[in-house]
């Protein structure tokens, strides 16, 4: 089972698109792919099979979730001899790190200078009472 890929088809080659196009360019390669397919002057049998393929296809690359396990299944087939994760073959960009904070300095200060102090008084009292 490792290493087959989902389907033996090319959806990305049927409709004409690369692996990085967007929803709107895999909408927009089905739409002319049926218009290229109407115009053709094939019989209505041959028509419907090649628009149920195409259909099947669309639906494919159009669904985040199907295209996601897709572009998995693509990429386990291509590399059988080793495991690929799923989030190696995500298009999703990850989001950059959030700014950092200045960090707030001011409680830092307050406990040096109370430590600083209470070793100042530590020593002034031991001398004190020493003598």
């Amino acid at each position: 089972m490792r290493g087959l890929a989902i389907t033996e088809c090319d959806h990305y080659g049927r409709l004409g698109i690369t692996r990085s196009a967007s929803t709107d360019e895999v909408k927009a390669a089905y739409e002319k792919k049926c218009e290229e397919l109407n115009s053709k002057g094939l019989e209505e049998e041959e028509i419907n099979k090649e628009h149920d393929l195409l259909k099947e296809s669309f639906t494919i690359l159009w669904t985040e979730e199907e295209r996601r396990l897709y572009d998995w299944s693509l990429a386990r087939s291509g590399k059988p001899e080793r495991y690929v994760w799923p989030f190696e073959v995500d298009p999703m960009e990850l989001a950059p790190d959030p700014p950092k904070e200045p960090e707030d300095e001011f409680p830092t200060k307050l406990v040096g200078y109370f430590f600083l102090a209470w070793f100042i008084l530590s020593v002034a009292l031991s001398v004190t009472l020493n003598r």
